[in-house]
Order: C-alpha cells, then sequence, then structure tokens
C-alpha cells in the first residue's frame, strides 16, 4: 500500500498537516520576501488539506475554528502592514490552538488494555476480516486462540454490515463474556449513510452492555470525508464505556508489507498480525 494512502487511512496524515502548518506559517513572523512568502503560505495550505482529507473525526466546531484561524492568520502575516507585535502574537495563538488540536487527537491514540478474567469466552463480531475469504489461511480469531489459551468463538461472516452484528450478537450463549467488534467495513463501501451506521452500532453495543460484557470495538480505517463514521464509533464507544483500539493499529496490517491479499482481505500475515495486535490488548486479571 502506498505510504500516502496508509497515512490518510490510519489518519497519521492529520499530525503532518498541522506539522506543515506551523512549518508554513510561523517563519512568516520573520519572512518579508514575496517569493518566500508565497512558499511558506503553500506548505501552510498544503497543511490545512491535509488536515481536512485525514477523516480525523474530532467535532466540526474544532475543524471551523482551527481552519478558520490558520486561513485568518495566513492572510494576517503576509500583509506586509501587519505589526511585528501583532504578528507574534498571532503566530503565538496559532501554534497553542495547533498544539491543542494535535493533543486532542493524540489521547485518541492510546492503545486500551483491557482485564480479561480467566476462563472467559472472547466472541468475535465481524465481517471478512474476521471470517476470511480464504479456507487455508487461518483467521486471526483461530490464531488468537492460540496465543492467548482462551476459547474463541468466531461468529464473524463475509458480507456483513454493523446491521447484521445484530444477528451474530445471538450467537453469545453466555453473560460477561469479552466480545471483540470488527464491522463496519461494508458499511462504508456500501450504501449505509452516517446516521443509520450510528444507529445500528449504538442498539449493537446497548445489547451487549446489557448482558455485562466487556467490548473491545475496532475504529475504521477512513477514507477523506467519512469522518462522521468514525464520530459515530467514537461517540459510541464513550456512551457505553467500551474500549476502542485505534484506527492505525488495525491500519497498519493493512498497509503491512503482505498484509492482504487484495488490498483489503487479510493474508496469513496480515491474520497473524491482527491477532498478536488484539492479545496484547487482553490483560490477564490478577487471582
Amino acid at each position: 500500500m502506498s505510504p500516502i494512502i496508509l497515512s490518510v487511512i490510519d489518519g497519521s496524515i492529520f499530525f503532518v498537516g498541522l506539522a506543515l502548518v506551523l512549518i508554513g506559517e510561523l517563519p512568516l513572523i520573520r519572512f518579508r520576501n514575496k517569493i518566500a512568502r508565497s512558499v511558506l503560505t503553500a506548505i501552510a495550505m498544503l497543511g490545512v488539506i491535509s488536515v481536512v482529507v485525514s477523516a480525523v473525526p474530532l467535532p466540526l466546531w474544532a475543524y471551523s475554528i482551527w481552519t478558520t484561524l490558520t486561513i485568518t492568520a495566513s492572510v494576517a502575516l503576509c500583509r506586509a502592514a501587519t505589526p511585528a507585535k501583532t504578528r507574534r502574537f498571532i503566530g503565538v495563538i496559532l501554534f497553542l490552538a495547533t498544539a491543542a488540536f494535535a493533543m486532542a487527537e493524540g489521547l485518541n491514540q492510546r492503545t486500551p488494555r483491557i482485564s480479561v478474567d480467566d476462563g472467559t469466552t472472547i466472541y468475535v463480531i465481524g465481517d471478512s476480516i474476521s471470517a476470511g475469504i480464504e479456507e487455508d489461511i487461518p483467521v486471526w480469531p483461530t490464531l488468537l486462540e492460540k496465543i492467548t489459551s482462551r476459547r474463541v468463538v468466531n461468529l464473524a461472516r463475509p458480507g456483513a454490515t454493523v446491521e447484521d452484528g445484530m444477528t451474530q450478537a445471538g450467537g453469545i450463549t453466555e453473560a460477561r463474556a469479552m466480545i471483540v467488534i470488527e464491522i463496519g467495513g461494508n458499511d462504508l463501501l456500501g450504501r449505509t449513510d452516517a446516521e443509520s451506521f450510528h444507529a445500528q452500532l449504538d442498539s449493537l453495543v446497548a445489547a451487549l452492555r446489557s448482558s455485562n460484557h466487556q467490548i473491545l470495538l475496532l475504529e475504521l480505517p477512513l477514507f477523506p470525508f467519512q469522518n462522521a463514521f468514525g464520530r459515530a464509533q467514537r461517540e459510541v464507544a464513550a456512551r457505553h464505556n467500551i474500549a476502542l483500539l485505534p484506527r492505525r493499529r488495525f491500519a497498519s496490517v493493512l498497509g503491512m508489507p503482505n498484509g492482504t491479499i487484495d488490498g483489503i482481505h487479510l493474508s496469513a500475515d496480515g491474520h497473524k498480525a491482527l491477532a498478536k495486535i488484539i492479545a496484547q490488548v487482553i490483560e490477564k486479571t490478577d487471582d
């Protein structure tokens, strides 16, 4: 997978964009040369574009404030008539706002840890990423069972959407289980709108939480302007107090060398990598 495409779907281009804005705008505090201003402004605008296409699901109001501030600062700093003191003030405000924006998303990049009791069964609700499409390739839930020495029940089905997840949830036969939800890719690629996706995901998680299950939800890799889907996942995770695996972890598997067989479905190496990531999330509780 192209590093540029990977940086988009895993969200890392967001931080690159923020850095480009600071690299492009802060030197404008001192630079007066027209050519230098043009180059630096172009760098800053490339940064803004990078942030926008990252599909990082931060609140729209935060995007609006930061984008407006960035463009306003660029215009003011490019004006020769802007006093030096005002330039420095604008630079400080821009730096602080950009740093706050980076920190807000940085907090969502932490890999969660879940304490799971010995003997707890792990159920997987998912689509073809978890069900697999090649019979001779062991899927990651099977490998997870070997790695953790825990019972893992794979309920995933190829082509499944979040709405289908409720049917899969009917296969969970015990209370207080550990549930890994890897689903939603077909909603992104299909005709499910973000509002329906949100409602269906909320219903699924609410139903699972009613039986006191522990839940790990895999954040979806996103293409530009799919923020609403990521925002839905984060809002549902926060509302029901469940763990959310950052999209960068899932995307790292899709983007690794030989991680997929067709750009989407996992290869043998991809399944091994995802199983290891999920295993790292699950912690053993003290006896």
